[in-house]
């Protein structure tokens, strides 16, 4: 049989797993004659007219012509003791997803790319709230072309020119691995094979080793055990006063708008309460006083966080305890996070850099807030209180270059301290908090006209005179080494709590402090803004639907 060439599309089968188990139920395997010891499962997929002829109001007749269906086929090859499978046309949706082993492509990709001719790249940043995008060039370039950050992005796919064009012209891999090659069906136990050596080399350590830092969750296995750990410590956690759990706590897995309602409710377990905030101790206590001794799994899914104001009424959105949970446990040796309903497993090295990086930076005093306090009503109160701190809240200014204004900071102290505050409880704004300071100092630096305008929204709030001068005219030198970048998170402060951040948030702080600090000169520094311990809620003003018991 003469050479062509083929894309083919690998998945490497999990150790133990039979071709007839790694397939959907109804696919019939079969001897494949022209390859001895493969199995093949070929056949039609679906069929009927397009959609759009429906919509274009076509006769019966017309529709007829436009008849289509897709086919698939899908050989499994025994190559290096392994089961692999390639898929033709629509294959790949007749595999079973858990009998495929994880992020194979992606490991062959990373120790037979030529590092400096990537061509694209998928790219997942975790935090609060995920971030996933596809870069392209449109000639081969290095990792940085794509913009990927080594601290805290996750690299899902990645496609480019190969060191060994015998063994493939092109290639890219995430799950599966797509390679374009001359070969024949005789060539496919052998192209497995050289597959497998790839994936078990460690040769990417030299150029890709910062990919091994954050990685997502997708094994069921896996999975589960960490489940089963979240669910075991929520248990305990119900036995604790509700004022003393640090292991775990709670956060909105997107932008919360204070405004929409200001307060929450938690809803599942027919509980009727209020509260001014978001903490897991409120969740927690609304659970005892409905007599839970046990925390189970089909919580996670069953029980919601839902934005209401005052009076208990709906006011905004609800998510799912699963994707409001943030956790942090050891399994196994290693470090992983629930974050935004995912799970990620953090390189124990990394996780301790990140950690000490914190912990290195300087830490001050801001006043207290008071029980119930979040960013608006606590700014609110600061500014009022005037003294050696101006309020710029929600005073906007638009750089020189730039469409839409920023707000350079919440605070201007007359030491200058350009403060900035945000709720921990709102893990999905502190990412936005450390790009606020960030932005905000690199235009302070470089854009000299936005300092002055900047003068004169100071100059224009009561008592701003004297805080006008702080900031330097564009005419003079800003010496960004007088300044601190202060970042305030509000946090309910039990006695002996440990207060901590959600790692996204620690990597996102170090990313905007290291620039601010190392780039621009300024200083950083960190304060926690304590409240009195969580208090009860209250009782719904006004009736709703009670919940379903769970």
């Amino acid at each position: 049989m003469a050479e062509r060439t083929q894309n083919l599309a690998l998945r490497l089968i999990r150790q133990g797993v039979e071709p007839a188990d790694a397939v959907r139920a109804g696919v019939v395997l079969s001897d494949l004659p022209s390859l001895a010891g493969a199995k093949i499962a070929a056949g039609p997929v679906g069929g009927g007219t397009p959609n759009w002829a429906e919509f274009l109001g076509l006769t019966e007749g017309q529709k007829a012509d436009l008849f289509q269906h897709s086919s698939y086929g899908l050989v499994f090859v025994r190559a290096a003791e392994r089961w692999f499978a390639v898929a033709f046309g629509l294959g790949h949706a007749k595999l079973d997803a858990a009998a495929i082993e994880q992020d194979f492509g992606l490991r062959v990709v990373l120790n037979a790319v030529d590092h400096r001719k990537l061509k694209s790249a998928d790219v997942r940043t975790p935090d609060a709230n995920t971030l996933n995008r596809r870069s392209q060039a449109s000639r081969g370039a290095e990792r940085t072309v794509f913009e990927i950050d080594p601290e805290r992005d996750i690299v899902r796919g990645l496609l480019g020119e190969p060191k060994d064009k015998a063994f493939a012209t092109r290639i890219s891999g995430n799950d599966s691995l797509s390679i374009r090659r001359k070969a024949t069906v005789g060539d496919l136990p052998a192209i497995c094979a050289r597959a497998f050596e790839l994936y078990n080399e460690d040769a990417y350590k030299a150029e890709f080793g910062w990919i091994d830092h954050i990685r997502h969750v997708r094994d069921r296995g896996t999975l589960a055990k960490l489940e089963a750990s979240l669910v075991d410590t929520m248990t305990g956690a119900l036995i604790k006063n509700a004022s003393e759990v640090d292991e775990v706590s709670l956060a909105f897995p997107a932008m919360y708008d204070p405004d929409n309602g200001g307060s929450v409710t938690f809803r599942g377990y027919g509980s009727r309460l209020v509260y001014p905030d978001l903490e897991v101790a409120h969740y927690l206590q609304g659970l005892k006083d409905k007599g839970k001794a046990a925390y189970t799994a089909d919580m996670l899914d069953s029980h919601f966080v839902q934005e209401v104001d005052e009076d208990g009424t709906s006011a905004g959105s609800s998510w799912k305890m699963r994707d409001c949970l943030v956790y942090e446990t050891k399994l196994e040796g290693s470090t992983y996070t629930l974050s935004g309903g995912r799970w990620y497993k953090i390189d124990n090295a990394l996780a301790e850099e990140v950690e000490a990086y914190f912990d290195h930076v300087a830490k001050v005093d801001l006043p207290a807030a008071a029980a119930g306090d979040n960013e608006k009503t606590y700014n609110a109160a600061l500014g009022a209180a005037g003294g050696d701190l101006l309020s710029l809240d929600v005073q906007l200014v638009k750089p020189s270059d730039a469409s839409s204004p920023i707000e350079v900071c919440d605070f201007l102290s007359k030491g200058g301290a350009l403060i900035h505050i945000k709720d921990k409880s709102e893990s999905s704004k502190l990412s936005h908090l450390f790009n606020q300071g960030l932005v905000s100092s690199v235009v302070l630096k470089r854009d000299g006209k936005f300092r002055d305008a900047v003068r004169a929204k100071i100059a224009a709030q009561p008592g701003g005179a004297v805080f006008e001068d702080i900031i330097p005219a564009a005419d003079q030198p800003f010496d960004t080494s007088k300044f601190t970048v202060v970042f305030g998170v509000l946090v309910n402060a039990a006695p002996g709590k440990d207060l901590k951040l959600p790692f996204f948030s620690l990597i996102s702080f170090r990313h905007a402090a290291r620039r601010i600090a190392n780039e621009l000169g300024y200083g950083v520094a960190f304060a926690w803004i304590k409240k009195p311990g969580v208090g009860a809620g209250k009782k719904k003003a006004k009736a709703v639907a009670p919940d379903a018991p769970v």
